[in-house]
Parts: structure tokens; sequence; C-alpha cells
């Protein structure tokens, strides 16, 4: 006697979900089952790149022409000052009265108080501490300036008298004048913040940023004391002094007469602004508040929805700093990623733990974890066009260029994509994932992530598309592309998967 099969097996059907590009970037903000898949989760170490995966920022040691090339036309290496931490650098540019032509050295401060420098275009590759100065005991500012018809730089700190240094090496210091945080100059008037409660902007008398004495009516201060609260950057503007304060914006009307002064409060501010990002960056000013990164056109502000501004929460970035290079605003700062990873300077104690690289003009950005970076400038001129900036921590006594290479001084930094944890659209149904094709020109890893099982492949890098089994079973599925070894080029993922009942 034969009896029939009347047991139902589930119904099953494949289906294939295709990535097809990396250009919708990260989020962080959206829960996971209403993010789609094709935007990441959690992104770093990689430059999304038409679409795909790519080779991540870094950066090596700084390497400027030598105006003598020897037989292999390279580069110099820069030397820091008896390898010394550096606490700032600035650009200086000047006109050389005696070689009647434009030229161009970076000055850096070091740990110990020494102020230093080298040329941009030269052949020697050492720097030079600016010799019979007194020692920095804090960590000043600067500005380019042109004084009695020559070019020099001002120094100021909150505990160190004014240093004006010239192109020919000689250096004044100025016990009168004021102890400043924050400078810049407005229609050959220095205005700057006044160390203390920093609720006073005074400015220099005109043509002279050395003379303060405000009894002649040239030069003069003005107080803000209100609940827009302290003075943290300061800058000039389209025709404007903007005054940033912890909670606030005031516009100052700076020119003509000191009678013709005027003082505008643009706004007030919910969240505090930090002022070691506030930055010019062409036709607007970009900062970093504590709930993520504004634009300021110069009569309002805007808070940019980047999709990552939950990873500022919870964090202090008073020691964040900004720079606008080639078009894109970089902010170091230090940001919670929402995994367990310890990427390079997060095994220690750090200050910054990432760079973000945000174009002002496709609104794209790529995030850099793992740098623990102090400040950056911008040194574009002639055939050189480089971001430089010093780091906190382990290299701290490098001066470092960035690059597109995935590696902090030679170290490859670990790259993560990370998919939303996700039913992939198939609610409350079980799930396979049995392949994953791609095309990768460098070795990389798959992990994948079920709330039943988690698999990780290695992928031998090669040009065509591969196909990788993976047979992941679970309901909710999580995919992550990880580079270890600093290369990578990633791209037309698809996904194979079947559909239980």
């Amino acid at each position: 006697m034969f009896y029939s099969n009347r047991v139902k097996t589930k119904a099953t059907k494949n289906y294939k979900i295709s990535y097809t590009s990396f250009a919708s970037g990260m989020n962080t903000e959206v829960d996971d089952n209403l993010l789609p898949h094709k935007q990441g989760k959690v992104v770093y170490n990689y430059e999304i790149k038409n679409g795909a995966l790519k080779t991540g920022l870094g950066f090596k040691e700084l390497t400027l022409p030598n105006t003598i090339p020897d037989e292999f036309g390279e580069d110099r290496v820069i030397q820091i000052y008896q390898n010394k931490n550096i606490t700032n650098l600035w650009h200086f540019r000047y006109y050389d009265t005696n070689a009647l032509e434009r030229r161009h050295k970076v000055m850096y401060t070091t740990a110990d108080g020494d102020l230093c420098y080298f040329d941009v275009f030269h052949y020697v590759s050492n720097s030079f501490k600016v010799p019979d100065i007194p020692l920095f005991t804090s960590v000043p500012v600067a500005i380019n300036y042109r004084l009695n018809g020559e070019d020099c730089m001002i120094f100021s700190s909150p505990t160190d008298d004014m240093l004006v240094f010239t192109q020919n090496y000689l250096a004044k210091t100025y016990e009168d004048a004021p102890k400043l945080v924050s400078v810049c100059i407005h229609y050959e008037r220095l205005f700057a913040i006044l160390e203390g409660e920093r609720n006073t902007l005074v400015f220099s008398a005109n043509l002279d940023p050395t003379s303060w004495d405000y009894e002649l009516d040239e030069a003069g201060f003005i107080q803000m004391v209100d609940e827009r609260g302290s003075m943290c950057a300061v800058l000039s503007f389209n025709d404007y002094v903007y005054v940033f304060r912890d909670y606030g914006v005031a516009r100052v009307s700076a020119y003509g007469s000191l009678e013709d002064f005027s003082v505008s409060q643009l706004f007030v501010s919910s969240v505090k602004i930090y002022g070691g990002t506030v930055c010019s960056c062409g036709d607007r000013i970009m900062f970093l508040a504590k709930d993520g990164i504004h634009y300021f056109s110069g009569y309002s502000t805007t808070k940019l929805e980047l999709g990552i501004e939950n990873m500022f929460e919870g964090l202090e970035n008073e020691n964040a700093s900004a720079c606008f290079h080639n078009g894109k605003y970089y902010l170091a700062c230090k940001l919670n990623f929402p995994d367990s990873e310890v990427i390079g300077c997060e095994s220690g104690s750090f200050v910054n733990n990432a760079l973000i690289e945000y174009d002002l003009k496709s609104g794209e950005i790529n995030v850099l974890r793992g740098v623990d970076i102090n400040k950056m400038i911008s040194l574009e001129e002639g055939e050189v066009s480089k971001l430089v900036a010093c780091f906190n921590g382990s290299y701290a006594n490098k001066m470092g260029e960035l690059t597109h290479d995935g590696k902090i001084f030679g170290t490859s930094l670990k790259s993560v994509w990370t998919s939303p944890n996700s039913n992939l659209g198939y609610s409350g149904k079980q799930k396979c994932i049995k392949e994953i094709y791609l095309k990768s020109e460098y070795d990389c890893k798959i992990n994948v992530k079920s709330d039943y099982e988690e698999k990780t492949y290695n992928v031998k890098g090669k040009s065509g598309t591969q196909r990788i089994k993976t047979n992941v079973r679970g309901e909710y599925v999580q995919i992550s592309f990880i580079t270890e070894n600093a290369l990578a080029e990633i791209s037309c993922p698809e996904v194979v998967l079947s559909v239980y009942g």
C-alpha cells in the first residue's frame, strides 16, 4: 500500500538585488529597515568615486619641490627641527625685496615654544629655528600682513607678547599689544578677540596692527555681553567682520571712521559653535556646532543634512579644526562610529579620530577614520597644491600631506562599508543569501551577518566579475565590504537570495 506525501514544503522564490552604485554614501540617522540597502550604514576609509569604493584618504610625510633637481628629479622630504612635536602651522607669503620675487615659507611652533620655518620652494630639506626670540609659552595665532611696506607675520598668544616676524628674519616684540586668540585683517586694521572673558573685540589703528593706543581714537574695542556667550572666532568676509560666538554670530560694519562702525547680532544658536572649525569657503563660511556641520551665507545659517549628525552626539569637539582646500571643507574632529572597531589612533588616547571631507559642489562626503589631526593649512602656490597637517599623539613630530593611498605614514588603515541590518523588504520571511557577485581589483573581504549566523569570505583581487558562494540564512541581513591592505576598487555588487514562504 502506498501513502501520498501530505507534508507541504515552503514555496521558495529567488531574487537578485543589485547594489549598482555606492554613490549614496553613508547615513547613520535613519532606522536600518527604512534605509535603502544601497546606502551604507557605516562607511569609512574608502573614497566613494564614480559609484565605486576606492582607495581612501591618508597622509604621508610632506614633500616639496626641489629647486635644484638631482638626476632623479625627486622632491625633498621636509625635516622637522630637532624632531620636535608641532603645535600649529601657517603659510607665510611675502615679496622678497632682495630677489625681487614672491616667496613662501611654512612656519610652525613646537611644543617647546620654538618658532620654526622652511621654504616651500628650495633645495634644502631642513627646518630652521628663528633665533634670538622669546619662546612661546602657549600656542599662538598668526596672520600675514604688510607693515610699513614690508611683508611680515604677526604672532600673538594668550600668554606672550605680540611678535612680528619679517622676511629678513628680523623679529620684534610689542609689550603693549593686547593678548589675542583669534585674528583677521579687515580694511588694513587687525581685528581680534581679546583673551580673558573673550567678550571683547579689539581693533588696531588703521595701517598699523602694532598700535593699540585707544586714547588716540585710532584703535578701539567692542564689547558683547549677552546670552550669545563668549567670542570664539573672527574673520573678514564680504566687506564685514563676522564674530562667531559660542551661541551666535555678530556682524561688524567696520569701514570709514570709527564713528561709522556698527554691530548687528544676526542670530542666536541653540547649540555650541566650535571656533576652531570656522572657515571661509569661497561664497560661504562653514563651521561645526554641537549638532553637526553648518554653513553661513553672511545673513543666515543652515544646518547641512549629511546623515551623520548623530555621530557628533555626546562628544565635545573643542579641539576640532578645519581647512578649505581645492573646493572642499576638511574637518578634523571626534566622531562616534556605530561599531565596535578600533582603528588607527583609537588604540590609545586621542584628541580627534576622524577627518571629514565635504565637497561643497557635489555635497559628497568621505570619512578618514583613525587619524588624530591637530591643525591644517591649504598650501596653494604655483605647482604646489597640498593640504598640510600636523598631528596629536604618536605623529606629533611629523608634518604630513593629504594623500589618496589609504595609509597613515605607511601604515594601512582598515576600510569598511556596511549595509543596513534589514529584512531586504521581505518582512517576517526567512532568507538565504546564496551568492554575491562583484568586481574587485584588489584583495578584500565580504562579511555576511544575519540574525542566525555570520560568515566572512576572502576575495582575491582580479579584473572581471567574481561569484562568491555564501549560503547564509536568516531574516535580517547585513553585508560588509572590508579592505585591510589600503588599496581598493570594489564595484557592481549583486546579491542572489532565496525567500521562503
